[in-house]
């Protein structure tokens, strides 16, 4: 098999996947399944006559396929055990890193087995992203870290929702995993979507009265959502929301950021990937000229 044969092959891959990219953005699902099934035809026959694809297109093949359905609520054509590269299990000699944040602890019956033991290795991703060997911006770009993340997101996709509260909280986790692993990613177009995505759930049901026994678990999906949108629109809806809020069930729940900040800490937090942007929005929704704003900064 000729090297140029091997060349078309990806260029031509790459190509379908911009153009999947371009209709995911548009939110057209039909149209992201006609071109990722156009992907997986070829790849059976670059598998049939031999054609070895990098591993970095096949990456990028996933990470499409994935994000698009994300976005549109395209049907899957791959997953994360589709391909050798992106296989991942648990470093059993790093099993400490894998253990449930305290406020997810209690909510087994709410949240589901499942999705709590993905909180765990959320979690184990958030002490790899908290370790020294990274700054605030660094690129956590490993090869197993993206086959971890990669884990991690293709089975919340593959949840279903028990509740309107563990629907949110599959957002949420998602959200949480994207931007625990560099700028790049909250650069994207697919943590906007998700913010809002977040935010459109958490309108839906703010009336319902299941928040009110977890009101710490709404506070830490508030401050996530709301931190990681946009200026504009959504932002301004997620300070409406939780100054709502502050004023019904949130209140008395906390009075200074460090009391919230103690309530975060007991969900996913990274201090190097949230911090800067969730003391921000606390700024913005806290920090008041008139005397009786809603906290003590």
């Amino acid at each position: 098999m000729s090297s140029l044969d091997s060349a078309i092959s990806e260029s031509t891959l790459g190509a379908i996947l911009l153009l999947a990219g371009a209709e995911a953005r548009r939110g057209l699902p039909c149209q992201v399944q006609i071109h990722m099934g156009a992907i997986r035809n070829l790849l059976e026959a670059c598998l049939k006559q031999g054609i070895v694809l990098s591993d970095n297109l096949k990456r990028a093949i996933f990470w499409q396929d994935l994000n698009s359905s994300v976005m549109t609520g395209s049907s899957r054509t791959f997953h994360h055990q589709s391909f050798p590269e992106l296989s991942w299990s648990r470093d059993k000699t790093s099993s400490t890193s894998f253990k449930l944040p305290p406020g997810f602890q209690m909510l087994s019956s709410v949240l589901g087995h499942t999705f709590l033991e993905i909180m765990e290795d959320v979690h184990a991703l958030q002490q790899i992203r908290d370790t020294n060997l990274f700054g605030p911006e660094d690129a956590v770009s490993m090869a197993n870290v993206d086959n971890h993340q990669a884990s991690i997101q293709s089975r919340i996709v593959d949840l279903e929702a028990a509740s309107s509260i563990s629907d949110c909280c599959h957002v949420g986790a998602y959200l949480c995993s994207t931007m625990l692993r560099c700028k790049r990613w909250r650069a994207s177009v697919v943590p906007l979507h998700l913010s809002l995505r977040l935010l459109d759930k958490l309108q839906k049901t703010d009336t319902e009265p299941g928040w009110d026994e977890h009101r710490e678990l709404l506070t830490w999906l508030l401050h996530i959502g709301g931190a990681f949108a946009p200026a504009g629109t959504t932002r301004s809806e997620y300070l409406e929301l939780l100054k709502r809020n502050l004023e019904g069930r949130l209140r008395g729940l906390y009075t200074s950021w460090p009391e919230l900040l103690g309530i975060l800490e007991k969900f996913i937090w990274s201090d190097k990937a949230f911090l800067a942007q969730v003391r921000a929005f606390w700024n913005e929704v806290y920090i008041q000229p008139e005397p009786d704003s809603y906290l003590r900064s």
